[in-house]
């Protein structure tokens, strides 16, 4: 009888612990498959509404001196009266509503473009009539003409998924003016290394120099011993010994 209890109470405790597995099974979460995320992308893309986004074509800036670069985005407000709205170099239709950002940036080395810290990378837009605006400081140490990108992308909630951005980039043309003080630096940087260079110059022809001076008493005395020897040989002179050599 005790067996029997006992293999009862174990069949018992196993259906338990079964019927409790197959609960938890059925109330997991299942992540949302590719379609699902898809659909949620297009569903968030219809109810974005419409923004403008201004921003200067051009900046410029003298060499190791720095300027600030302005971008703001904002949500058209339907009651909106167009003199409200502060001149721009450009504007450019953008579709907002949710998480904002935008990047600013160069593809050469001369030139250095920084976010302003009192601005964030990233802005939310949850209405019509609400902006985000991002501030840069570009300087750069060599003059000429770059090319500077500024990308805008709104956002799925705080996700990787864009909903809209700008594409291609938009290019921004950066003049960089040479200064006295960076010609001046310039000047004698050129100044210095053609001085190393002369002053390498210099060395190696002590060097060379220096060598031969050495080499001469030996080639002389080589040259007196084969005159020697061909005087008591042959009895040639020195002339056609001379000539030989």
């Amino acid at each position: 009888m005790k067996n029997r209890a006992a293999a009862a109470g174990c069949l018992s405790l196993l259906l338990v612990l079964a019927s409790c597995g197959t609960g938890d099974r059925g109330s997991a979460h299942v992540p949302p498959s590719q379609a699902d995320l898809q659909a949620s992308v297009l569903d968030d893309r219809r109810h974005l509404f419409a923004g403008s986004l201004s921003y200067a074509t051009s900046v410029a800036v003298s060499v190791d001196d720095t300027v600030t670069y302005d971008v703001r985005l904002t949500a058209r407000a339907k009651n909106a009266s167009p003199g409200t709205t502060q001149p721009v170099a450009a504007t450019r239709a953008f579709r907002v509503g949710g998480v904002e950002g935008a990047a600013l940036t160069s593809a050469s080395q001369d030139v250095r473009v920084v976010l302003r810290g009192d601005r964030k990378p990233e802005q939310v837009i949850a209405r019509p009539g609400e902006k985000a605006a991002w501030r840069w400081s570009i300087s750069a140490s060599e003059p000429g003409d770059y090319d500077l990108g500024l990308t805008v992308t709104t956002y799925q909630g705080r996700s990787d998924l864009a909903l809209d951005t700008l594409a291609p980039p938009l290019t921004v043309r950066l003049r960089v003016r040479d200064t006295w003080s960076h010609r001046w630096n310039s000047t004698l940087d050129s100044v210095e290394t053609w001085g190393g260079i002369a002053a390498a110059l210099v060395t190696i022809t002590g060097v060379i120099v220096a060598c031969w001076g050495r080499l001469t008493p030996l080639l002389r005395a080589r040259r007196d011993s084969w005159r020697a020897r061909g005087q008591r040989g042959d009895g040639s002179t020195d002339e056609e010994r001379d000539g030989y050599l």
